[in-house]
């Protein structure tokens, strides 16, 4: 994933607009989590209120 993709489709760094699914990855940069197994910690952080990012901004990333 490019860094474009993860500030313009991702909103990276806006708070609660930031999609959910956005992973760092220390090698690897950024990646998407919604179509892998995180996707339902994520989805329950939300539910609990214990993570900022809350977006769900799109269908996953192309080629993930």
């Amino acid at each position: 994933m490019t860094d474009e993709w993860a500030k313009r489709v991702c909103q990276v760094g806006q708070g609660a607009a930031c999609c959910r699914y956005l992973l760092l990855a220390a090698h690897d940069g950024w990646r998407c989590g919604k179509l892998t197994d995180f996707k339902a910690y994520f989805d329950r952080r939300v539910t609990e209120g214990t993570i900022t990012a809350q977006g769900d901004n799109c269908p996953g990333y192309p080629t993930e």
